[in-house]
């Protein structure tokens, strides 16, 4: 049972904890990453103040000096969790917030230290609000007629359950009664991935029903304010997949005939966007939603990004893929230094070969819900694992306890992208 927050302070100490620690360094910021309750997660920005600014020089401020600090020790997210000023931080958001609240749809939180005392100031980030641009200028690949209806993020609301799945980016949001999933990007370098998903889901030539729609509605800075700064989708009670199977699990009612239902479901979504010379490019158990039905849709179709755990061989080692002159595929090993920033499908990579890496990401899918695997611990493997990848060899024992799904996905997860099987 949680507790809940008392006027006090009591029952206070499990919220708001200290998850890791991100550094940036142009702009030079530490940005904590928190955890408030259950898995919602907010980050709490410490924004050092540039060598220019004549009232505070690099070695000066205390927010530099707690950068150097964590950044020259060995382990920073280590140094972090037991760094006084991180402790004192944490407290502030606990003071300010309680343990079922968090800022307003599309705000970040700073903190800076004022005469020796760290403070919280909760804003837009004026870096991200900058960036930010009208509709017509942010979805350039859509015609504004096809765009949904926009509405300032003063009309939205926190709802009182934050919920149990969000991240610093994500947020359950209240418009005129509805619920929604509000979705607003936290970094000003990378907008276009994070606005594509609006753009790859309104594009498609038609709907599919296992693919999320594009958004209800975008949303702008203020009233007066068209740029947009985020956008709001349906909200699903049943939360994701990794999340639907775990309750599913420890009430036993998990069966292979059910997974099998979830698999054709996946496949049917992934054979369409394919047909329509479209692709996921991050597809894992969290980023497929379940319907009040049970019923599955594919989420998070930015297209930029992949995760580690979920990667195919061929995309962790940033393979040369190319058509010889009869048409075939070929893959080459990387000749020279990563250059791309994000790990993620190419764009100039051959439909064929899109596919075949998607395979791979679906039959890890698969793995991962038949193992009941913590979603956390493959992530942390995959970290450890560096620029290797796991090995998903399916075992005896699953072959016995599911042997239809065992053999799909021993199929799917093959080294060799020409030995994986089509979603067709």
């Amino acid at each position: 049972m949680q507790l809940l927050p008392q006027e006090n302070g009591e029952g206070l100490s499990s919220s708001w904890t200290y998850d890791s620690l991100l550094l940036s360094y142009s702009p030079r910021r530490l940005i904590v990453q928190v955890l408030i309750v259950n898995h919602v997660m907010e980050n709490v920005i410490c924004h050092v103040a540039d060598n220019n600014d004549p009232s505070q020089t690099k070695h000066e401020s205390p927010e530099s000096r707690l950068f150097d600090t964590l950044a020259a020790a060995p382990d920073h997210s280590a140094a972090a969790r037991t760094s006084v000023p991180v402790q004192t931080i944490l407290s502030l958001c606990r003071s300010k917030y309680g343990h079922q609240s968090r800022p307003c749809f599309g705000n970040a939180l700073f903190a800076h230290n004022t005469a020796g005392e760290w403070q919280l100031v909760e804003t837009m980030d004026p870096l991200l609000l900058r960036a930010l641009s009208p509709a017509p200028q942010t979805f350039r690949r859509t015609t504004q007629s096809s765009l949904p209806p926009s509405i300032p993020r003063s009309e939205l609301s926190n709802a009182a359950d934050l919920g149990e799945f969000f991240s610093p980016q994500t947020s359950k949001v209240v418009h005129k009664g509805l619920v929604y999933v509000g979705k607003h990007p936290c970094d000003w370098n990378r907008l276009d991935a994070d606005f594509a998903e609006v753009e790859n889901a309104l594009n498609l030539p038609r709907p599919h029903p296992n693919l999320l729609p594009g958004p209800q509605h975008l949303v702008t800075a203020s009233p007066t304010d068209d740029r947009v700064c985020g956008f709001l989708i349906a909200f699903y009670p049943n939360g994701d997949l990794y999340q639907w199977s775990r309750k599913l699990f420890f009430q036993g009612r998990l069966k292979e005939s059910l997974l099998r239902e979830w698999a054709i479901a996946i496949a049917s979504a992934m054979d369409f966007l394919l047909g329509c010379g479209e692709w996921h490019g991050d597809l894992k158990p969290d980023n497929v939603f379940v319907g009040e039905q049970g019923d599955l849709v594919l989420a998070d179709r930015t297209r930029t990004f992949a995760t580690i755990a979920f990667a195919s061989p061929e995309l962790l080692d940033d393979q040369t893929v190319t058509r010889n002159e009869a048409g075939q595929v070929q893959y080459q090993p990387r000749q020279t230094q990563r250059t791309r920033q994000y790990l993620g499908l190419p764009e100039q990579w051959p439909l064929e070969a899109k596919e075949k890496s998607e395979v791979y990401a679906y039959g890890v899918l698969l793995l991962v819900l038949v193992r009941q695997m913590s979603l956390s611990d493959v992530y942390r493997k995959a970290h450890e694992a560096g620029s290797g990848y796991l090995d998903w060899s399916v075992t005896s024992e699953e072959v016995a306890s599911f042997p239809l799904l065992a053999e799909v996905i021993g199929l799917c997860v093959r080294s060799k992208p020409q030995d994986r099987p089509t979603f067709a």
